[in-house]
């Protein structure tokens, strides 16, 4: 059904903009039928405005034709001694039907392009705006878009205030789903509320090639899956680190993540942050050393009671406090003088499985917040015991499907599959009896997968909504691959020296190693392209006086 409403707006559009627009083409000397046939009407366009043939693709790209539309229809009428703008407002706001009336009420008279009427309409820094905003959605769409980190999720492996490139090439670049849109921007009009879309059409997931795949360990860009009253292009971008992929076997046993059994190993740029219940002799911790020792963020008191999610430190008592911090610094946390005991939440399945020696606000701190529950996928509210006692820490194990895979459904695996065959692949389905299914109108007790499927974490565990807690990232919601940090701000720094984080700009995401910042390389080219310009300029001065 949905392609078969994607090739019907096709029709309708080429059927449409025939009748809008073959009263141009026999006034500019054109048959007819040349208006009726698609892409090569745009050609013949492009010949009649005096444009180059090479603008045609980005007349078919989503959004960005929306723009070249404008373009075209404004030269158009200019080519027919209809100057005004407000002829192409009118034109692109009733979409062609005004056009089309002026093509049966006027009489068209073929001109030649008069450039001082448009740059006297328009000036000359408009069609320049208006062309830089074509290549710059151009861009964006297809090659790299700039990002930033808004939340803690993946700290200290990436960190608020990181600005990425994110290549949408690696993966394939997924062409846009919404049509009618504004370029440059994403579900709002800046700073509105004003949706900067129009969801009346939708059309099919399609993506390019790419240059590989989704690999398991590596961070990734998708839209939120969970948005669904939302066009799948336009729902909120999230950044997390790919931790299974399609086939693969995922369980987490004591904070530890195994994947077909096998704990994964993790690359050097990788820093998983869990949270601990760390006791004092009473002394209060210093904010300073536990930022520049640690990065660790000791927000305010007000920040702490209103459950402020950038701060990395809770106090639960005078003596008490759950911090969060990246495991590499736990054994040396330790050496604090006023540290007497350090303990990580690990939330178990079982309450009752928690050792005696566990102190008593531990205990009640793990019931409170991470519990086995509806909020942990696959369970469901629908059901008042959760079918699976699962917790962030003890997860699984569960198998990440895999296109073109057939499951077996019953009344446990259907809690699974069941966002999946409904929300994700568009299908009807009715559950009849505990292990009784009707999908499209036929009883079965089998699916076949039609998607690729991946499961998220953030690598700052305790403090990241994932794949944990909403399930699988289909392959259609993925967008692309983090690549660069060409700038990082950290706004809790103290110092305003300290806002920059030097040793992070200009580094890559991926790789291993140490990071290596490459701004002094950058710097030195710098350097070298405004030297060789000063001395050119001087060479061609020296000559011209010589001469």
């Amino acid at each position: 059904m949905e392609m078969q409403g994607f090739f019907g707006y096709i029709l309708a559009i080429q059927i449409a903009s025939f009748l809008f627009m073959y009263k141009f083409y026999v006034a500019a000397g054109r048959q007819w039928w040349e208006a009726a046939i698609p892409i090569y009407k745009t050609v013949v366009l492009l010949k009649i405005i005096d444009r180059p043939v090479w603008w045609l693709p980005l007349f078919i790209i989503p959004v960005i034709n929306i723009v070249m539309a404008l373009i075209a229809v404004y030269e158009l009428l200019n080519k027919f001694g209809i100057y005004k703008a407000y002829h192409t407002i009118l034109s692109m706001v009733t979409f062609g039907v005004y056009l089309g009336y002026l093509g049966f009420t006027k009489k068209l008279v073929f001109k030649e392009k008069d450039v001082l009427i448009m740059r006297k309409n328009l000036g000359e820094t408009i069609p320049a705006l208006i062309f830089a905003v074509v290549v710059a959605a151009a861009i964006r769409a297809f090659t790299f878009e700039a990002y930033t980190i808004p939340t803690p999720s993946m700290e200290k492996s990436m960190m608020v205030g990181d600005f990425l490139f994110v290549s949408k090439m690696h993966y394939g670049t997924r062409l846009p789903t919404t049509p009618i849109a504004f370029p440059l921007m994403h579900d709002r009009i800046p700073f509105t509320e004003i949706s900067s879309y129009l969801n009346w059409f939708q059309l099919p997931y399609m993506r390019l090639p790419g240059i590989s795949s989704v690999k398991r360990n590596e961070p990734f860009v998708f839209n939120w899956p969970v948005e669904t009253d939302l066009p799948l292009d336009k729902r909120m971008n999230y950044v997390k680190r790919c931790v299974a992929v399609p086939g693969d076997t995922l369980e987490i046993i004591d904070q530890i993540l195994y994947i077909n059994g096998e704990p994964l190993e993790y690359d050097d740029r990788t820093h998983l942050q869990f949270t601990y219940y760390v006791k004092t002799n009473g002394t209060d911790f210093s904010k300073n050393v536990l930022k520049s020792r640690f990065d660790i963020y000791y927000g305010t008191i007000d920040e702490m009671r209103s459950g402020y999610s950038f701060g990395d430190v809770q106090r639960a008592s005078q003596n008490e406090y759950i911090i969060t911090m990246a495991e590499e610094f736990v054994e040396d946390f330790k050496t604090l003088n006023n540290v007497e005991e350090i303990v990580p939440l690990n939330a178990l399945s079982n309450p009752l499985e928690y050792p005696d020696a566990l102190p008593r606000n531990v205990k009640k701190h793990l019931a409170a917040t991470a519990a086995p529950g509806p909020e942990i996928f696959p369970n469901s509210s629908e059901h008042k015991k959760p079918v699976f006692e699962w917790t962030r820490d003890n997860y699984g194990p569960i198998w990440i499907p895999k296109k073109g895979t057939t499951v077996s459904l019953d009344s446990i695996s259907i809690q699974k599959y069941r966002r999946i065959i409904e929300v994700y692949e568009g299908n009807e389905l009715e559950i009849i009896g505990p292990n009784q299914f009707v999908i499209n109108g036929e009883e079965t007790n089998t699916y076949t997968l039609k998607m690729d499927y991946y499961f998220a974490m953030g690598d700052n565990r305790h403090n990241s909504l994932d794949s944990r807690f909403w399930g699988f990232v289909p392959e259609d919601h993925i967008l692309g691959k983090p690549v660069f940090v060409w700038m990082s701000y950290d706004k809790f720094a103290s110092r305003f020296s300290d806002k920059i984080r030097t040793n992070r700009v200009f580094t890559l995401v991926n790789g291993k190693g140490k990071r290596t910042s490459y701004f002094p390389h950058f710097m030195v080219l710098i350097g070298l392209l405004i030297g060789g310009n000063y001395w050119n300029k001087r060479r061609k001065k020296k000559q011209s006086a010589n001469g």
